[in-house]
């Protein structure tokens, strides 16, 4: 992604998660879900117990990260290299986190510092997450080609 692609995206993605909130609480269904995501999200994601997986995602998964793979396998042996202890709560919370109809969106905060100038900023990344039938079926996020 070019990085003028990037910067749209998140500042749409900033844009959009102020306004869904305002106008329409999530349904017990789309509650469900992003409950659901973030479990996910901590067991599987962030704490690496990929043996969960099949809990939480279709066989037919599809990772759109290109640094992951494309699908269920390439994901669990991405995250499952080192496993932790799972924590109950994620070490940092999602800034937003959202969910319309089939679609839940989180969106995080990170602290960084210009490697010229050591300038510190802020910038926000996204994990998009398609639910069916259950189990998260796709997953998008606003990956970092090559790193």
């Amino acid at each position: 992604m070019k990085s003028w692609q990037g910067k749209f995206v998140c500042a749409f993605l900033a844009a959009a998660s102020a306004c869904i909130p305002a106008f329409a609480a999530p349904t017990a269904e789309e509650a469900k879900k992003q409950e659901m995501v973030m479990n996910w999200y901590r067991e599987v994601v962030v704490y690496g117990h990929t043996e969960l997986a099949s809990k939480y995602m279709a066989n037919s998964f599809v990772e759109h990260d290109p640094n992951v793979g494309t699908d269920l396998a390439s994901f669990t042996k991405r995250y499952g290299a080192a496993p932790k202890p799972i924590q109950a709560k994620l070490p940092k919370a999602p800034i937003q986190a959202f969910t319309k109809g089939d679609y839940v969106t989180l969106a995080w905060e990170h602290d960084d510092k210009d490697p010229k100038t050591s300038t510190p900023y802020k910038y926000i990344t996204y994990d998009v997450v398609r639910v069916k039938d259950g189990k998260i079926q796709e997953h998008w996020d606003s990956a970092r080609v090559g790193q």
